[in-house]
């Protein structure tokens, strides 16, 4: 599946590393975060209901999303006190009517939001 992502990016510029720029989308995140190991949450658009998502891509942005922010672990959902949601905004908007409380939304850029669950 990383395979997959990787080499579709390799129809652009042959100076452009996929993984680099992955893990540079994510320091944010990982700068973020009140720890340097431990477990978070991770949704993409494939675990919001009606949402369009590539299927192809959805393994390996969570590979590669889980080497980025190494040595940090993540588990798929947002069952943990600080989640990563990698989202397009209308998928985010889905999640949140789905979820409007629980959850502080502590940072967001490009597609990415930080989650804090206030709620046990």
């Amino acid at each position: 599946a990383a395979s997959n992502l990787i080499s579709t990016n390799e129809l652009g510029s042959l100076q452009d590393d996929p993984v680099d720029q992955w893990e540079q989308r994510f320091a944010p995140v990982r700068e973020r975060l009140p720890f340097v190991r431990g477990v978070i949450g991770y949704i993409s658009d494939s675990d919001v209901p009606g949402a369009d998502f590539d299927a192809a891509n959805d393994e390996g942005e969570y590979i590669l999303t889980q080497y980025a922010l190494a040595p940090v672990v993540l588990v798929r959902g947002t069952d943990q006190v600080w989640n990563v949601a990698n989202l397009t905004r209308d998928s985010f908007e889905r999640w949140q009517s789905i979820h409007p409380s629980g959850f502080e939304l502590v940072w967001q850029q490009n597609g990415l939001y930080l989650l804090h669950r206030t709620d046990p």
